[in-house]
């Protein structure tokens, strides 16, 4: 009768187990976008937070070809500033340039400063500067404020791409960021 009753208990314990399982892997396969993070960012995330005291806003998704960077380094970071730079290639210069994503709590000017106007998640204003072109060309940017931490998004589009296509996918990235919250 006890080997009874124990062979009972174990094979409830094991379905509970088995029903638990099948729980969090359901809840992980409906786990939203918005909360995901790009494998680039794992391996630097960590010491991103270990140097830096800001909230880490990353993007749950990355539009193409900025998704196709195999590199994440950590750059000019400090207690109030953080900046994550990705790269298809490393040790090639600007050539191997996909993106920087930062933040910083005591910046120097204002992000209404630096570009023209968008609306972005939450309500938040953003300001959007296209590529330019000149001896080289920088990549577009879009900087916002969000508890006083001014928030700088660049990436690495072509010149060719209308500013209106280009701020629609800066503008994704960012807002993606926004919602997937602190990192």
């Amino acid at each position: 009768m006890t080997s009874d009753r124990s062979l009972i208990k174990l094979e409830i314990t094991t379905a509970v187990v088995i029903i638990l399982c099948c729980c969090a892997a359901e809840s992980q396969e409906r786990q939203p976008k918005a909360s995901r993070l790009p494998a680039v960012f794992t391996a630097v995330l960590a010491d991103v937070k270990a140097e830096c005291d800001l909230p880490v806003l990353l993007p749950s998704e990355l539009p193409e070809p900025i998704a196709d960077a195999q590199h994440a380094l950590m750059q000019r970071t400090t207690a109030d500033r953080y900046s994550i730079g990705l790269y298809y290639e490393l040790e090639i210069g600007d050539a191997g340039f996909a993106a920087t994503f930062s933040g910083e709590s005591k910046p120097k000017y204002s992000a209404s400063e630096l570009g023209r106007k968008v609306e972005l998640a939450h309500g938040i204003s953003g300001f959007f500067r296209p590529v330019s072109c000149g001896g080289s060309c920088a990549p577009a940017n879009l900087w916002w404020e969000e508890n006083g931490i001014l928030y700088n998004v660049q990436l690495r589009l072509s010149a060719s791409n209308s500013e209106k296509s280009q701020q629609d996918t800066i503008t994704a990235v960012a807002n993606s960021a926004i919602l997937a919250s602190p990192r």
